[in-house]
């Protein structure tokens, strides 16, 4: 249906859209259109880029941010490799071919899981470095450089989860970034968008080849970059950890305002993640635990599943309302990510997974106090982060977060390698020496019934909504590509963000009780969140889904 392609996907102003779809809602039915709306998506991607697949389960399945790292995932997989080799050598790819959001110097948080295991986490948050000039209250955006954590979490992961040569995973990103990618439309208006911000020569130099941003279909390479990889596979270990490339790396960070040392680099080794969990009848989830925020996806899941809300506008009112009771539990600040001064105790954290939305939740009076009592910024810059979901035939699940913070980090590059470093939000806003990054990651594996999936989100604030919503619609039955391509709503700033083919009834209801509210379509710059899925269905098939917002692909085999 071409009518609801357009609502879905622009052009126009979003209202227009918003209308548009109510009047096609009242001619077709709301529940037709939702059911065509998965298909109406992916056919607009093209067969180079599915947004889903499914397969016997002979090798399994992949979904990531980017087409090409999707590709390498699969082939790794199809070359008797473990879900972990194969989210190893994807998550390196994404530090190539998703320059926005993914780098050696980022961050990566990963859970996983044998068949029949127990989850386990790797940390790989970024850190401060453990000396910083006294007396500073904050730091420039620009020399807020925190240590890396990524590389060394992939490799962790690839040494216990892994079953091909450290040369076969990590080669393809290497290959890739020598030979370039060929950039997505999706990451080329990212890429245009971000351009101006970019300020640091080096950066400029590196990323905006040309004065300017690569376009859709422009081929993009980073020999720098393939250097970087070719080290790491000759020596089996992160570059950042040996001496003779961190020294004069740290000096080439010291020029631009860094305080990296070689003996910070030495000792940035990933640490053993904390895992959290919670469940019902017939479910459970688990996620990160105080290295990120799974417990704020566990308590929006928890909280919506307690309502037992099957109605589609009272089932998303509930979602938004928990989503801000999550918030406010959060012991930081939203945005800045700047620890509260009088957290809640972990403990009292956990215990609260198993409490209610009051009983008249679904008043307009309870709705109306909750929105006036929220704590969010008023102003809300949209920030990004990109996932990874892998799982291997036997039943190995990874789902693997990364991020460098806002879109291109720091947006200083290193001048030799064109290495992007991260930006830490806690150490510009509350610089502590040795202090180690918390933000909104939550990669997190769900069960249902004999379904097993991986899953994750990218969007900063955005993640956990994000990741509850497609959560929420596998639990009620949902196929995982519809989960995806189902509509969401969430908190961005002071105001909700809504998708324009949200459960009709839900401005009226919100603006009622205070909320100002905001529609979209499914594109990458003012999304809701870009989820990546990957699972065993129950019947064993081999099942991927990628979000239709960003570049992704899904694939199984």
């Amino acid at each position: 249906m071409s009518a609801l392609a357009d609502i879905l996907h622009g052009p126009g102003d979003p209202a227009a859209r918003r209308a548009a779809w109510l009047a096609l809602a009242a001619d077709h039915g709301a529940a037709a259109l939702a059911a065509e709306a998965a298909e109406v998506l992916a056919r607009r991607r093209g067969a180079d880029r599915p947004l889903a697949a499914s397969a016997a389960g002979r090798f399994g399945a992949v979904a990531c941010g980017s087409a090409a790292a999707a590709r390498i995932g699969m082939a790794l997989l199809e070359a008797g490799g473990s879900a972990a080799d194969a989210a190893t050598g994807a998550g390196f790819a994404m530090m190539v071919a998703d320059p926005p959001n993914a780098s050696p110097a980022g961050r990566a948080h990963v859970i996983w899981a044998r068949p029949d295991a127990a989850p386990a986490a790797i940390d790989g948050a970024t850190a401060a470095p453990s000396q910083l000039p006294g007396g500073l209250a904050r730091l420039p955006d620009a020399r807020a450089l925190p240590l890396p954590g990524a590389v060394r979490a992939l490799l962790a992961l690839h040494d216990r989860g892994g079953r091909l040569p450290l040369s076969a995973v990590a080669g393809p990103a290497r290959d890739l970034a020598r030979d370039g990618f060929d950039v997505a439309p999706e990451l080329a208006e990212i890429w245009a968008w971000r351009a101006p911000e970019i300020a640091d020569p080096d950066a400029r130099r590196h990323y905006l080849p040309g004065g300017r941003a690569p376009r859709a279909g422009e081929r993009f390479a980073q020999p720098g970059l393939a250097g970087f990889f070719d080290r790491l596979i000759e020596t089996g270990r992160d570059p950042f950890a040996e001496p003779s490339f961190a020294a004069p790396f740290c000096d080439r960070m010291a020029a631009k305002g860094g305080f990296w040392t070689v003996a910070d680099l030495a000792a940035a080794d990933p640490r053993e993640g904390e895992v959290v969990g919670a469940g019902g009848d017939g479910w459970h989830l688990a996620s990160i635990g105080r290295q990120g925020w799974g417990h704020t996806l566990l308590r929006i899941v928890t909280l919506c599943a307690a309502t037992g809300a099957t109605d589609a506008l009272e089932a998303e009112l509930a979602h938004l309302l928990a989503v801000l009771r999550a918030f406010d539990e959060r012991p930081e600040e939203l945005r800045s990510l700047k620890p509260k001064p009088d957290p809640l105790p972990w403990e009292v954290l956990v215990a609260r997974l198993g409490d209610h939305l009051p009983a008249d939740w679904a008043s307009p009076a309870a709705l109306s106090d909750a929105i006036g009592q929220a704590r969010g910024p008023a102003a809300a810059e949209d920030r990004d982060t990109t996932h990874l979901s892998v799982v291997d035939a036997a039943g190995m699940r990874v789902a693997l977060t990364q991020s460098i913070g806002p879109h291109f980090g720091a947006r200083v590059a290193d001048p030799e390698t064109g290495i992007l470093i991260a930006h830490s939000y806690r150490m510009a806003e509350a610089p502590v020496p040795g202090a180690r990054d918390v933000t909104e990651q939550c990669p997190c594996l769900l069960d249902i019934g004999a379904a097993r999936y991986a899953l994750g989100g990218a969007g900063s604030e955005r993640i956990p909504g994000a990741v509850a919503a497609v959560v929420r619609a596998l639990m009620a039955g949902a196929p995982l590509d519809r989960a995806l391509a189902a509509p969401r709503s969430n908190w961005v700033g002071d105001h909700v963000r809504a998708h324009v083919d949200a459960p009709q009834g839900l401005e009226a209801r919100l603006e009622r009780a205070g909320a100002r509210v905001v529609f979209t379509d499914r594109g990458p710059v003012d999304h809701l969140g870009i989820v990546q899925a990957a699972g065993l269905d129950r019947q064993g098939r081999s099942i991927a889904a990628a979000d239709p917002a960003y570049a992704g692909a899904a694939l199984a085999g």
